[in-house]
């Protein structure tokens, strides 16, 4: 069920000759496309019509009577949404109970009828059997559901914001304890159990400016011969259309890679980011032999590659950058207290 984490390993086919190694700790170096839309029809209405009866007092009969949802009811609907999370009531319908004064909330009767509310409601979550491709079909899509509304968010974000220079890509959780083929387990994870996304952000404000839902191994399989987070990387950054726009990318070790630094440069893009031990990579960066407060560092053209050793019974630091210079602040590297720790923290 879990596809959490990074296992395959791809040669970067680099080694020490590869790189200069750099004598003492410094160096003198001068650096509204629209999306389409799900085309699945809203689920209710393609319900309703499909059902042969419906019965006297069934609560569909009031989709018919007040009409498709209009963009004043969307807004509304979002915002009950919303106050749902704050306000916790044990079902739905005890949002517009009345009959005991003491648990009565007005403002969502106000917004709409309980009927009204659940017919949307339906819009949403009931689905014909004949409307969605079968799970075992190959055009079966787990998040058909909802990915007209991840598109419109990607749409709406590249349309109202440009972001700064300085990004970040990380994965994100979000709890959910439902059966679905999408459901992941990140045991390093406060949740644990949820729906992972993979979120492209500008660094500095958090704001997102690209998502994209993993649908799991099955439905969103990694082209061979690359490392699952190289491709996330270059899916995010090309959906965006952030390409040789001299944007400077900061991630964490699952996604970064020698080779991910060099196709990122290749087109356009700065890179930084930690490096795991088990990536290919010189010897001198994963073996270095470092002392306490001690950095080597590495070169290859445009590519820089650092270990860093804070203390004593600490796990070495590794680090990649197309950017930073080799140079030192405070004992650590530069590329480590003025880039990575305030770009990749935000």
């Amino acid at each position: 069920m879990a596809d959490s984490s990074d296992s395959e390993q791809v040669s970067d086919g680099e080694s020490d000759a590869d790189f200069e190694v750099l004598s003492g700790s410094s160096e003198s170096e001068d650096e509204m496309n629209d999306v389409p839309m799900n085309a699945n029809p809203w689920y209710a209405q393609d319900f309703i019509t499909s059902r042969q009866r419906i019965r006297r007092f069934s609560r569909l009969h009031s989709w018919f009577k007040v009409g498709a949802v209009t963009l004043a009811e969307m807004k509304g609907f979002i915002s009950v949404i919303l106050n749902m999370g704050l306000i916790r009531k044990p079902s739905i319908t005890e949002y517009w109970n009345t009959k005991f004064p003491s648990q009565d909330t007005v403002w969502f009767r106000n917004i709409f009828s309980r009927n009204r509310f659940q017919s949307i409601l339906k819009n949403f979550h009931i689905v014909d059997n004949t409307t969605l491709p079968n799970r075992n079909d190959d055009n079966y899509l787990p998040t058909s559901k909802f990915q007209s509304f991840v598109d419109l968010f990607n749409q709406q974000s590249k349309q109202h914001y440009k972001p700064k220079q300085n990004l970040s890509i990380d994965k994100s959780l979000i709890a959910s304890k439902g059966r679905s083929s999408i459901i992941q387990y990140i045991p390093s994870k406060a949740a644990k159990f949820g729906v992972k996304l993979w979120v492209l952000a500008e660094a500095v404000s958090g704001y997102i400016y690209q998502l994209s839902v993993y649908k799991g191994r099955q439905y969103d399989p990694t082209p061979q011969g690359m490392l699952q987070g190289a491709y996330v990387v270059n899916k995010l950054l090309d959906a965006a259309g952030l390409f040789n726009k001299a944007y400077h990318l900061f991630t964490d070790s699952f996604f970064s890679s020698i080779n991910l630094a060099k196709e990122l440069l290749a087109k356009g893009t700065l890179f930084t980011g930690t490096l795991r031990a088990n990536r290919q990579m010189p010897n001198t960066i994963k073996n270095p032999g470092l002392q306490e407060k001690e950095s080597v560092y590495i070169r290859q053209r445009r590519i820089l590659l650092c270990a860093h050793k804070e203390r004593n019974g600490r796990k070495l630091v590794r680090l990649i950058s197309s950017f930073s210079k080799a140079a030192q602040e405070n004992d650590k590297p530069a590329m480590i207290c003025s880039a990575y720790n305030i770009f990749m923290g935000a």
